[in-house]
């Protein structure tokens, strides 16, 4: 099985992404995955502009001369499509954004119905499905938060947390064992089975109690009070 990720983090090895991303991808790879990974931010991505030349001048390549031409033939080759983004202002990062723009040229312009909804059929159709399994995390406490990262990957398997610093604190990790436990599970079991189970899809959405809310917010309130009070002592 080939798996390829894309963390969109700007943080990239530093960020919250990367610790979840890792913990999905390491456990695929020990169940015998190839993995391959990259960091959107350090890809020469140019913005889509809207010309459709990939879809009528030159079918199938766009305009632009850059990482693109490389990335969609892996795109194309592999089982797994893995994308890491932390959630800002309640959206995904315009890295992964402008990645996915250029995602066009795999679509054929034509177009076909499904259940209601208005779809581009595959340039080149798949002999088996690709799973597309979304990494995202956000600072707030609220799944609310996810709300565009669902809509925009509303068939992908959804690994999503929320008040994410709390991996960095011990007893965050332990409110959070259950979860984690569910991502290694869910990289064995892509590999194995070619899927993730309902249950164990049901435990990668981390839903916080009022109480580890509550905490959340009163460590975060903390946190910026100190600040405050060290940047008005330096500048007295």
């Amino acid at each position: 099985m080939k798996i390829l990720s894309f963390n969109a983090s700007p943080r990239k090895e530093k960020g919250t992404t990367e610790a979840l991303l890792d913990l999905f991808l390491d456990s695929a790879e020990a169940s015998g995955a190839e993995v391959e990974r990259h960091y959107v931010v350090d890809l020469n991505i140019e913005g889509c502009q809207g010309c459709f030349s990939c879809w009528f001048a030159t079918p199938g390549r766009c305009v632009h001369r850059d990482d693109m031409d490389w990335i969609l033939p892996k795109m194309l080759e592999a089982d797994v499509l893995v994308y890491g983004t932390p959630v800002y202002y309640y959206n995904i990062v315009h890295y992964l954004q402008r990645m996915r723009e250029r995602t066009l040229p795999l679509n054929m312009p034509e177009m076909y119905v499904v259940d209601g909804v208005t779809h581009h059929p595959d340039r080149q159709p798949r002999e088996s499905p690709q799973r597309v399994v979304v990494v995202s995390v956000c600072g707030f406490p609220d799944l609310v938060n996810f709300n565009q990262v669902r809509g925009l990957f509303p068939d992908a398997i959804k690994i999503l947390l929320p008040a994410s610093q709390m991996l960095y604190d011990e007893q965050g990790r332990r409110v959070l064992s259950g979860f984690l436990e569910s991502v290694k599970r869910a990289g064995r079991e892509i590999v194995e089975k070619g899927d993730v189970s309902p249950e164990t899809r049901q435990g990668l959405i981390m839903e916080l109690s009022p109480e580890s809310k509550r905490r959340v917010m009163e460590s975060m309130n903390r946190v910026s009070a100190q600040i405050e009070t060290t940047s008005k002592g330096g500048e007295a």
